[in-house]
């Protein structure tokens, strides 16, 4: 039996051609880690993979039950059709969303259809998570992750939260995740990147989100001299302020040129350096980006404070 390898990303409480020769999205030959169309025996695995998902998931939580949309296979516990209306209907609007920013084929991204489950008792969620070979610690620290197979067969696990602002926006970040790992290529970005794209489809979907004003509480210690930005670009520790500055950095970059962010994520994926794609797209490098993002700093709090003061 073909033994299948996992990566697992979580979130916890607190290159040889030219970039110009394939800046528009080409995926240049041969490339290892390109997402090809499916074919029949991908989508049938896929389709295995779900069923036995959601056997191990019930094991978990007996009443989980399942729904489907045109891109995903929904399960979850929840106990009237509201909330699973409003669960499927996010799942669409996040999965929409995404593929507008960055311009993809949605029949183009996962193997079939990808799989959410929500289990509305973390005891529950702790469960599964061991049966898929999480460590229990680990698991009960975390609210949602994102599994992301070798063969590109992605699912999203979610736990029960205090709120359902926590609940969606944690279920938005895995989603952006998961798209990510299938978006040109199951290369990986780097993390600044990766978590700045889930905070700030956070913040762009779901009303009240923390993620809406983290990066403005980052922005302001940056300002203040309290904390150096640079630090985010050697790993993204799992704490507010490199959630919010990563958050408040992709925010600059696509209100600053939507299409030239898009460009710059292909790029990556296709395997160009952060330096390589930065200078081709934005035409600056890390310490441009970062003063041109200082620049604007100011004006985008003030900004932000005003539209805050509207919703209030």
């Amino acid at each position: 039996m073909r033994r299948v390898a996992w990566i697992i990303v979580c979130v916890v409480t607190a290159a040889g051609v030219s970039p110009m020769a394939h800046a528009q999205g080409r995926v240049v030959k041969n490339d290892p880690y390109a997402i090809k169309p499916a074919t029949q025996q991908q989508l049938q695995e896929a389709r295995k993979w779900m069923i036995t998902l959601g056997k191990q998931a019930q094991q978990a939580a007996p009443k989980l039950h399942r729904g489907e949309t045109a891109y995903f296979y929904l399960f979850s516990a929840f106990e009237n059709k509201a909330d699973d209306k409003r669960f499927s209907d996010t799942a669409e609007r996040m999965f929409s969303e995404l593929c507008k920013q960055f311009g993809a084929n949605p029949r183009a991204v996962w193997v079939g259809k990808c799989p959410i489950l929500a289990f509305n008792d973390a005891r529950q969620y702790v469960a599964f998570c061991k049966t898929i070979g999480f460590e229990e610690e680990r698991a009960a620290k975390s609210r949602g992750l994102t599994l992301s197979r070798s063969d590109g067969m992605v699912a999203i696990v979610l736990s029960n939260t205090r709120t359902e602002t926590e609940f969606y926006a944690t279920m938005v970040h895995e989603g952006a995740h998961g798209f990510m790992a299938r978006f040109v290529t199951t290369r990986n970005l780097p993390a600044w990147v990766s978590e700045g794209i889930a905070e700030h489809m956070c913040a762009r979907l779901v009303e009240d989100s923390r993620a809406r004003t983290l990066w403005q509480e980052s922005t302001r210690q940056v300002l203040d001299g309290k904390v150096k930005p640079e630090s985010i670009f050697g790993g993204v520790e799992l704490d507010p302020f490199a959630y919010g500055m990563a958050h408040a950095l992709v925010r600059h970059m696509i209100e600053k040129d939507g299409k030239a962010f898009s460009t710059f994520i292909r790029l990556l994926k296709q395997g160009e350096s952060e330096e390589a794609a930065l200078k081709a797209t934005y035409k600056t490098d890390r310490a441009g980006l970062l003063r041109d993002w200082r620049a604007n700093a100011e004006k985008a709090l003030d900004a932000a404070e005003k539209e805050n003061k509207k919703e209030k």
